[in-house]
């Protein structure tokens, strides 16, 4: 996207281009495709493959990064289910796709049964259990005619399939809400809502026994660019990754930022090969906290199968959580003086365990 006016770029990840405690009802889901009706050997071709040290890998070529625009992978914690989005050149179209694992690789991906060509829906992200998906859609909320804008919906996930998306209306505006992840019982998204500390912020709602509560935007060092989005939290909460158009940037990159015994340290550029030249954007910390997965259109010297596939849409590719964190810390070490104090270290986490549990308790993030 090489306009990256601001609505447009975060338009862009929502695909024109990313509560009660109660599980959303699943009683209209449709059947799952069987083991049965996959070949086998072309099953067993389709891996997700696992990070490679100190490269960005490509994942998924010609089958999950193809040639239209693929972001926003997200797999449960046990990596037998698969969402991500799929849209046409200049993000439009988007639907989400779906996929189970069967053996040692993947099934067929198709679209999910619920899409309906009339609406764009985008930004899947599953929890860890794999019972629920939450997405940002234009479909209605009422009626036939498509929602003015993107909102952030929730759908079941059972064995039978998907049940029927439930909107959050707690959550809503008029602007656009777009890559929701749910973590300690905190929805995170992005929206480019008046009032705003940016023309497209990330914010956050408490989940509640009724709902989720009214969102609050994030403080520094998250909102300090022009726009930002698709916040991802690692499991011990001493990590955070998103995406960020900022220091006059034309393009969005993925920073991060060290969770501290003060607070958050300063958001890092992420150095390459995590970014690289075009849009990197949709990161998304794996359950088991191991890897980071995010979509790029990056040009690459790929060759052989991948090579097809690298055509200025977006891919998916995945790095150790390990380098992001690293590079983190050395960013970080250059400029404090005592990196101890502003570092992702093993003290550190512990000391953020109880930071999760007091922002559980309803605290400051």
């Amino acid at each position: 996207m090489k306009n990256t006016s601001l609505i447009g770029l975060c338009v862009l990840a929502a695909g024109c281009m990313p509560t009660s405690h109660a599980e959303p009802s699943n009683s209209s889901a449709t059947p799952a495709v069987s083991a049965q009706m996959q070949d086998a050997a072309v099953v067993a071709e389709r891996q997700l493959r696992p990070p490679q040290a100190d490269a960005a890998r490509l994942i998924g070529a010609g089958w999950l990064s193809g040639m239209r625009n693929d972001y926003n992978l997200s797999t449960d914690a046990a990596q037998r289910v698969m969402v991500f989005a799929r849209s046409a050149a200049n993000f439009k179209d988007s639907r989400i796709w779906f996929a189970r694992r069967y053996g040692d690789g993947w099934g067929v991906a198709a679209e999910a049964t619920f899409s309906d060509p009339r609406y764009r829906d985008s930004d899947p992200w599953l929890t860890p259990d794999g019972r629920t998906m939450y997405f940002v859609s234009n479909r209605p909320i009422s009626g036939q005619a498509p929602n003015a804008s993107l909102d952030v919906w929730r759908v079941a996930l059972g064995d039978a399939g998907f049940g029927v998306p439930e909107h959050l209306d707690a959550l809503a505006s008029e602007a656009e809400e777009l890559g929701p992840e749910l973590h300690d019982g905190w929805l995170y998204f992005n929206s480019s809502r008046k009032g705003g500390p940016a023309k497209m912020a990330i914010y956050r709602a408490r989940m509640n026994d009724r709902g989720f509560d009214a969102p609050q935007p994030l403080d520094a060092p998250f909102n300090d660019g022009a726009i930002q989005g698709d916040f991802t939290l690692s499991r011990d909460g001493r990590l955070a990754v998103f995406w960020s158009q900022r220091d006059e940037s034309r393009d969005a990159d993925l920073f991060a930022a060290c969770r501290t015994a003060e607070g958050w340290s300063a958001a890092v550029r992420l150095p390459p090969p995590i970014n690289a030249p075009g849009m990197d954007f949709t990161p998304s910390l794996t359950a088991d906290g191991k890897a980071l997965r995010f979509a790029s259109m990056r040009a690459s010297a790929h060759a052989g199968d991948e090579a097809q596939v690298l055509n200025g849409q977006a891919n998916i590719y995945v790095v150790p959580a390990d380098m992001a964190v690293r590079a983190t810390e050395a960013a970080l070490a250059a400029v404090v003086a005592d990196p101890a104090q502003d570092g992702c270290n093993s003290k550190v986490a512990r000391a953020c365990s109880a930071m999760v549990q007091a922002a559980e308790a309803g605290n400051n993030l």
